[in-house]
């Protein structure tokens, strides 16, 4: 019980992820750059992204989150985009050699996808460790990360967390192509593991350097993407993730857990992975997660109501309202009702950062995202209904 303090953004969150209910829900902001150019100008404000990250997430300035009331700061000290990188380009390549090509869905919203697969078709292991992989060095540049992140310890009172390492499973589709990745799967094992373990290899260098320069700074650290899951259901046998993935990412995850609380003993590690992954979360669990992104409850077998019930006592949440259906084609009703019920099934006891499914799309009218918002202002409040 809160007794009536009135916390700051880091204490409400730090609290939360403590398994502890601070004033109110904490709440975060994950939006791409053609809404969040909408965003900027419905609000009227400069559109200034600090930093991007793998060029189809933009992380918020302060005066955005500041007009939101959001509780949580991004970057990303892991990039995928070079340091040149400008949202007026039509295409990329990005560090780990993978080329991103932008792609409109209408004549506002556009994308990044993949435009090729450098290991395509390859035959032998020999040609995963003769590849061109990055430097560690390459994939993180402390001159521009620590007086950021100092700066905004001190004269902001954001929870900062930073983007790190992951892709240990998704390498191989960028490297592969994703059709020829879940074939190897089982007729070229080796090469899949060679690239997972080669990915770890490099990600636990950047992580070390990372949290050695800007640990103590950070409230958690996300890890870049691991998607075992879609909208139907699991990608991948579960059997298999255990077999083979989940070993690794003990490894890895272990290894970020103990660099980062050498700096902050209370830090906590959140995982991503999309779509309808309810059979993974127990081993998601054993391997070391401490927050689960980003709960998406229009995906198969994402009941938010048991997944809460089940594994809130164990495991934080990030995510939840439904960005598909309610935040795209809803209206402010709707919202106010989906935040609502979200933070009935995940915020009781603490444990749980109130967002979007996924970075919110253009197009979403952002008369919806204002009234998410408000209503996770207004419904959160501690003790909950």
């Amino acid at each position: 019980m809160n007794m009536g303090k009135v916390y700051s953004r880091r204490e409400r969150v730090e609290t939360a992820l403590n398994h502890r209910e601070p004033d109110r829900v904490p709440c975060d902001l994950t939006i791409a750059p053609p809404a969040y150019m909408e965003l900027c100008e419905y609000l009227h404000v400069p559109f200034e992204p600090y930093w991007w990250d793998d060029c189809n997430h933009a992380f918020a300035s302060v005066e955005v989150l500041e007009k939101l009331d959001v509780d949580i700061m991004h970057f990303s000290a892991n990039a995928f985009v070079p340091r040149d990188f400008s949202i007026e380009r039509d295409e990329f390549r990005d560090q780990w050699g993978v080329l991103r090509k932008k792609i409109w869905d209408t004549d506002t919203d556009f994308m990044y996808i993949n435009g090729d697969a450098p290991l395509a078709g390859i035959e032998d292991v020999a040609d995963v460790y003769a590849y061109h992989w990055p430097e560690p060095e390459e994939l993180y540049n402390p001159d521009l990360a620590v007086p950021l992140v100092k700066s905004l310890y001190r004269e902001t009172d954001f929870a900062l967390t930073c983007q790190v390492g992951g892709h240990l499973f998704e390498m191989g589709q960028f490297l592969l192509g994703f059709e020829d990745y879940l074939a190897y799967l089982y007729t070229e094992p080796e090469i899949v593991e060679a690239i997972m373990d080669k990915t770890m290899e490099i990600q636990m260098k950047v992580e070390t350097m990372v949290m050695d320069t800007i640990g103590e700074y950070l409230t958690y650290v996300r890890l870049n993407g691991e998607d075992v899951g879609t909208q139907n259901g699991p990608l991948i046998n579960p059997a298999y993730y255990v077999q083979v993935v989940k070993s690794r990412h003990e490894t890895e995850w272990s290894h970020v857990k103990k660099e980062f609380r050498k700096h902050n003993p209370q830090g906590k590690l959140s995982v991503h992975t999309c779509g309808g992954v309810y059979p993974f979360i127990p081993h998601f669990i054993d391997a070391g997660a401490d927050i689960l992104n980003p709960i998406q409850p229009s995906a198969a077998g994402m009941d938010t109501e048991l997944i809460g019930r089940e594994f809130g006592g164990s495991l934080c949440f990030h995510g939840g309202i439904d960005s598909v259906n309610v935040l795209a084609l809803g209206n402010e009703q709707d919202v106010r009702n989906e935040v609502k019920k979200r933070i009935h099934d995940l915020g009781q006891g603490g444990g749980y950062l109130c967002a979007p499914s996924h970075n919110i799309q253009g197009g979403v009218p952002m008369e919806n995202v204002i009234a998410m918002y408000e209503a996770i202002h207004e419904y959160g409040k501690y003790p909950l209904y």
